[in-house]
């Protein structure tokens, strides 16, 4: 195959893994029931999945894809473009660790890579969510839906967003583990 050849492969496979974040992206479901706006979704499995085959780079298109698309059916409202930068920065948040563990850590085992990075990246995505919700999401919120709360803004990530975060890491990391452990031939064939 040519590089022309690669590059249309690597882009058609960028934008199809994009959409299928975004369809993903449909089937959300809150799991926390005090705080039942922080819904979970597995539309971060295709941008792992993304950030594996193509790197981080592909990664972060998958992701900008399906915000994009999310942004365009949903509205550009300012409550949705903060619930789209929220997405983003948690796709990131997952997707960046695991980039690093594959990139500096090669020689170790697809199973260690993957443990590692479904610990690392759970972590970091729930120091970061927990952080921007402390100083910049929720108070956003609540200034745009003119929203009072009888909790502190402290209060209110300590009980929902940290618990949340720390589920959804687990379970988007896990349910990306077990895809990637069953796919890794074609994984592997795939990656550039």
């Amino acid at each position: 195959m040519t590089v022309s050849h690669l590059r249309i492969q690597r882009l058609v496979g960028i934008a199809c893994l994009g959409a299928l974040a975004f369809i993903l992206m449909l089937f959300e479901f809150p799991i926390i029931p005090m705080a039942s706006y922080l819904k979970i979704d597995f539309s971060d499995v295709p941008v792992l999945i993304g950030g594996y085959i193509y790197g981080p780079i592909g990664g972060v298109l998958i992701a900008v894809i399906k915000c994009l698309i999310h942004g365009m059916i949903r509205g550009f409202s300012v409550g949705e473009l903060i619930g789209i930068f929220s997405d983003f920065v948690s796709s990131l948040a997952i997707l960046l660790p695991f980039c690093m563990i594959w990139r500096q850590r090669p020689q170790w085992s697809i199973k260690k890579q993957l443990l590692v990075g479904c610990g690392v990246a759970t972590v970091v995505l729930t120091v970061v969510m927990s952080l921007l919700n402390l100083w910049v999401l929720t108070p956003l919120y609540m200034a745009v839906w003119n929203w009072k709360s009888t909790l502190p803004v402290a209060q209110l990530v300590a009980v929902g967003v940290l618990p949340f975060n720390i589920i959804k890491g687990l379970l988007v990391t896990g349910v990306f583990a077990i895809v990637a452990t069953q796919l890794r031939p074609w994984l592997k064939a795939h990656r550039y």
